[in-house]
């Protein structure tokens, strides 16, 4: 075999042995628990939306967010999710996301609450595998009839 062909032929390999890899490494954060709970529940008709990080581990592994999201329906359920920032070409794969969203209670409608929009405060509880570098949290708001992530704060964590 010729120098040229087996050249040509060790950089393919190269190349294709790269191409499975993940730029996630045995740091890169994931979520080891997650809560939210509903504090208060208010009609309103221009709520006041919020949410404060704090750490609450000394390692940087448990955070804790106080806020207040708006919502179409004060009966409305809360979930808390988080994404790494592996594949997301704008972030780090330290960085987190985590998601405050709204969706139709599991169970039957309260009946000691109102049918109205308004605003639900809560508390978030998340637990990662490893320290992020960058929490950042987003709610998702409804808009014009449609539904967007709105960033609602960010703290460094680690760096």
């Amino acid at each position: 075999m010729d120098r040229r062909a087996l050249l040509s032929l060790l950089g393919t390999a190269g190349i294709g042995g790269l191409a499975g890899c993940s730029t996630a490494t045995s740091t890169t954060p994931e979520v080891a628990s997650s809560s939210i709970q509903a504090l208060d529940r208010r009609c309103r008709d221009a709520p006041d939306e919020s949410a404060t990080i704090t750490p609450s581990s000394d390692d940087g592994t448990r955070i804790r967010i106080e806020g207040s999201i708006a919502v179409p329906r004060v009966a409305d359920g809360l979930s808390v999710t988080a994404l790494n920032g592996v594949g997301e070409r704008d972030r780090d794969d330290a960085d987190m996301e985590v998601r405050i969203d709204f969706n139709p209670a599991d169970s039957p409608p309260n009946t000691d609450l109102p049918e109205c929009e308004g605003e639900i405060a809560y508390d978030a509880a998340v637990e990662f595998t490893h320290p992020p570098m960058d929490v950042t949290v987003r709610h998702t708001v409804e808009d014009a009839g449609s539904f967007t992530l709105k960033t609602m704060a960010t703290r460094t964590i680690t760096r």
